[in-house]
């Protein structure tokens, strides 16, 4: 009898602990199933559930990373993917996506040094190199992002970011033509890409293309109309374009636009403001060069023209209140640039 009811608790035993696995395989398939239908922050809940139930048996901290950066919570994503690596050190997915996260948290030289260590586990996608390239592109190393970005559409020419991103570093370098050329061709992939075709324009423009860039800024603007969120970029290139090649009039129509999809923008103002002091409408210049101060008060070309705006509006002690101001910016920004270059700590 003793035999045969010790063989039951084992049987019993064994059919629980079967049980138990099966429960723990159901919850991390209900979890997949989540992150699969794109509920990213139920997904990161069950997958740390998943977790907890059976420590580093399972991928449950790799996909609540991924979970956690679809959700853009990337200190969490970090926390969660570092937990894996530490149970699965040759996880090369994981070892990517981590680079990924320190790119997203602004701290290139970090993802760089993760991208390396990850290049050894696995090579890199046309879209890793894409994110290497932003790194070298946060850290002001225009040449490098070129390179990787070269890299990136060599293994896939139609990815239309890399090749935005590649005319973006190209106009950075002054390197007009390319740039202009890259805008094209992703114009040529995505006739609606606002960015590309406001970017197209200011390369025009950097080329002193005047009537090329103001058709390539007229096209985004018509593009930038139908997007439910508004930018100011091509209204205020526009304008500001319109407004510097004698075309004064019809500036101000795309600039009063620009400041009323960024009133908090200082530049909006800024290019309104010189808009109307041009056209002799010094009582609307001065509001906007106003606002402008307000919103940009260490800009020493702010002051300066609302000085001139002064000036002209028979304001003079206004006016030498501003001139005085820009001096005292202009002389500060100029100590800060000595000591910095002579290494003087301020």
């Amino acid at each position: 009898m003793r035999t045969t009811a010790n063989t039951f608790l084992i049987l019993l035993a064994a059919a629980m602990f079967v049980l138990g696995a099966f429960a723990q395989s159901l919850s991390y398939k209900q979890a997949m199933q989540l992150f699969q239908d794109h509920h990213w922050a139920e997904a990161a809940v069950a997958f740390a559930q998943c977790e907890e139930n059976a420590p580093g048996k399972t991928a449950a901290s790799l996909y609540r990373g991924k979970a956690l950066v679809n959700l853009g919570k990337f200190e969490e994503a970090a926390a969660a993917l570092g937990a894996y690596q530490a149970t699965h050190p040759q996880s090369d997915d994981a070892a990517y996506l981590l680079a990924y996260v320190r790119f997203r948290q602004n701290q290139p030289k970090e993802s760089l040094k993760l991208f390396t260590a990850a290049a050894r586990l696995h090579n890199p996608t046309a879209d890793d190199l894409k994110v290497v390239a932003l790194d070298y592109v946060l850290l002001g190393d225009y040449d490098d992002a070129a390179r990787y970005l070269e890299e990136s559409l060599a293994l896939d020419p139609g990815n239309v970011e890399a090749r935005y991103h590649l005319g973006r570093v190209r106009y950075q370098q002054n390197r007009f033509d390319l740039a202009v050329a890259a805008f094209q061709e992703v114009l040529r992939r995505e006739p609606g890409n606002v960015k590309a075709e406001n970017n197209l324009g200011l390369s025009l423009e950097a080329k002193n293309e005047v009537e090329a860039a103001l058709v390539a800024y007229r096209q985004a603007v018509k593009l930038a109309e139908n997007l439910p969120v508004q930018n100011e970029q091509p209204y205020l290139n526009l304008g500001a374009l319109l407004a510097k090649s004698g075309h004064t009039e019809e500036a101000i129509p795309w600039l009063v636009r620009a400041t009323e999809i960024a009133p908090r923008s200082g530049k909006t103002h800024y290019q309104l403001a010189r808009a109307y002091f041009d056209l002799n409408r010094f009582e609307e210049a001065s509001k906007e060069a106003e606002k402008t101060v307000a919103l940009d008060p260490g800009e020493s070309a702010d002051h300066y023209l609302l000085g001139r705006i002064y000036q002209r509006s028979g304001k003079s002690d206004l006016a030498k209140e501003q001139f005085r101001l820009t001096e005292q910016l202009i002389h500060s920004k100029s100590a800060d640039s000595s000591g910095m270059a002579s290494g003087v700590p301020h």
